[in-house]
């Protein structure tokens, strides 16, 4: 069974980096392989969603649950598919500098001579994946963040400065 955790730094607090994480939208985003999604279900801790995930030309249509483990500290998604089968953990924790993230998964292939023979590759080909997905996360976070933040400065100075015109 492939596992994998990558471990990344988000200049961002915990609470906005966990909510952009839960939202399928930003998956997409920051998730090419993610080609297709349709939220199904909504949940009391989360929802369910049908999922089109390319990998190696093939298309792969599964299931896909997403969970609300502890909020603001980690999340994990079940997927399911002919092909593929496991779960994918967020842990999120917050430091001075913004948010620690560490993303795992445990997953496997179908039983198919197909799915057999390509596992090797796939293997290395999803590691990349999600490791660039979670480097894609952090790039749009910080972006986002920081202009939320700098628009949030520039309505504050402008009230202070209508504030004291009057």
């Amino acid at each position: 069974m492939p596992t994998f955790e990558h471990t990344i730094e988000i200049a961002a607090p915990v609470d906005y980096v966990f909510t952009w994480g839960s939202d399928p939208m930003n998956w997409q985003r920051s998730t090419p392989s993610l080609t297709d999604f349709d939220v199904v279900e909504e949940t009391d801790d989360g929802f369910r969603m049908d999922a089109t995930y390319r990998m190696l030309g093939r298309s792969l249509d599964g299931e896909m649950e997403f969970e609300i483990v502890d909020p603001d500290a980690h999340t994990v998604t079940r997927f399911e598919s002919p092909g593929m089968t496991g779960e994918l953990h967020y842990r999120y924790e917050e430091h001075d500098a913004g948010t620690t993230v560490v993303q795992s998964a445990d997953y496997e292939f179908g039983d198919s001579i197909l799915e057999r023979v390509i596992e090797p590759v796939a293997k290395r080909y999803n590691k990349r994946q999600f490791e660039n997905s979670l480097r894609t996360s952090k790039e749009l976070i910080e972006a986002e963040y920081a202009a939320e933040s700098d628009g949030d400065e520039t309505e504050a100075e402008a009230e202070t400065v209508a504030g004291g015109m009057r």
